[in-house]
């Protein structure tokens, strides 16, 4: 086991020296090209008179899906069997820009999302065309002006308003917090004593006041002591009470105490993301065997049935969407020791139907990550970040799902 916990802690250092701070030059991820994959050669920003052009090289046709996002206002452009290369450049200083931020991320292994933050509320379409063997996806963004967004957003927020009546007697949105470790299971220990056991839970718990502050929404903690919990009962204790998202909350650990920041993992239905990620979940999950005395291969004759199954799938694509906008927040109080979401087969993680995720908040084994985390001030900010996150995927699901739209204007304001 030491000899596993070695080859991760090597990987994640290598990975620390290739992370650096958030710039303009987004950084293509690496997917692993398939059979009928399209290759994205290139992506660039064209400006115009109140319109930019998104303008996608293509080394053959591809299927695509646009659609847009409010609160904030987003253009989400789905490419089916798509990988990437090389990088992505925006300039920041490009004047009256409709795009703040470019943002990507791979769905369902070989599948790519591309997220346009915008200004502000703007029309989009898109255009294939195909000349010389050469094939170019636009996205044509049109400049609707401030004045006319919000014009156009005081219908929806009336409409929104008088649902209030009747969303008060829809059920409030449930997120399960799962503390990791407790009891004889103390997860790492810092240089100076800090068990991670006793930060991640006190963390859980100020996301827990966040959230429950919240009008519509509540919390409830895995666990609220110092005791231990098999992976198998904190899942049934998130399906037990309905639980609408799952968040296990840890702080990470590596042998060079050089190495720091936060990270954000999902569950994969195939293979880690990096080697990395299966040797944080392989630790995590072999915990559990030794303290519970069970083995976890016992149950995957049941699971693994149902990562098969479509329920599944849905939930892994959600997780992603929220584990996206968490590691987005998590940016802003912390340097992010991966650029973006990984993935693996973490026990924990494996409800079927439930979009779960696992936030490793910052290095333990760091000397001032770990002095950090002892602070009530530097666990607010970690717990609000969550938050934050939190609250931008519930804005983004009620535009999928009326159901969960049960909060007025102003409480699904972004600000």
């Amino acid at each position: 086991m030491e000899v596993n916990n070695q080859k991760r802690r090597d990987f994640v250092l290598k990975l620390a020296k290739l992370a650096g701070a958030l710039s303009a030059v987004v950084y293509a991820p690496q997917v692993i090209a398939k059979n009928g994959s399209a290759l994205i050669k290139s992506i660039a920003i064209n400006s115009g008179r109140n319109q930019q052009r998104v303008v996608i090289e293509l080394d053959s046709s591809i299927e695509h899906k646009l659609f847009t996002l409010s609160a904030p206002e987003r253009i989400v452009l789905d490419l089916k069997k798509a990988r990437t290369a090389g990088t992505i450049k925006l300039n920041p200083n490009r004047p009256k820009t409709l795009i703040s931020k470019l943002r990507y991320a791979t769905r369902n292994e070989n599948d790519l999302r591309i997220v346009l933050d915008m200004a502000h509320k703007t029309k989009a379409t898109t255009k294939l065309t195909k000349a010389n063997g050469k094939y170019r996806l636009e996205v044509i963004l049109v400049d609707n002006g401030a004045k006319a967004a919000v014009v156009a957003a005081k219908p929806a927020q009336k409409r929104v308003t008088s649902s209030k009546a009747v969303g008060r007697s829809r059920r409030k949105f449930v997120v399960a917090i799962d503390p990791g470790h407790g009891g004889h299971d103390s997860g790492a220990v810092g240089k100076n004593g800090t068990y991670e056991k006793d930060v991640v839970l006190q963390i859980a718990r100020r996301l827990k006041k966040r959230v429950d502050s919240t009008k519509g929404m509540e919390a409830f903690l895995t666990r609220d002591s110092d005791k231990y919990l098999t992976l198998r009962k904190r899942i049934e204790k998130a399906r037990a009470n309905n639980a609408d998202l799952f968040i296990s909350v840890h702080a990470d650990a590596n042998k060079n105490n050089s190495v720091r920041g936060s990270s954000v993992y999902i569950l994969s239905e195939k293979g880690a993301s990096s080697e990395m990620a299966y040797w944080l979940a392989k630790n995590e999950n072999e915990t559990d065997v030794r303290m519970a005395g069970a083995t976890l291969d016992t149950d995957n004759r049941v699971l693994s049935q149902v990562l098969l199954d479509l329920t599944q799938s849905a939930a892994i694509d959600d997780s992603l969407g929220l584990a996206q906008e968490v590691l987005s927040e998590l940016g802003s109080v912390n340097r992010l020791a991966r650029k973006g979401v990984e993935s693996a087969n973490f026990g924990v993680l494996r409800s079927p139907d439930i979009p779960s995720m696992l936030v490793e908040t910052a290095f333990i084994s760091n000397p001032q990550e770990e002095k950090k985390l002892r602070t009530a001030k530097y666990q607010n900010q970690l717990a609000e970040a969550v938050y934050r996150g939190i609250r931008r995927y519930k804005v983004a699901l009620e535009q999928r799902d009326p159901r969960y739209a049960d909060l007025n204007a102003d409480e699904v304001s972004m600000s």
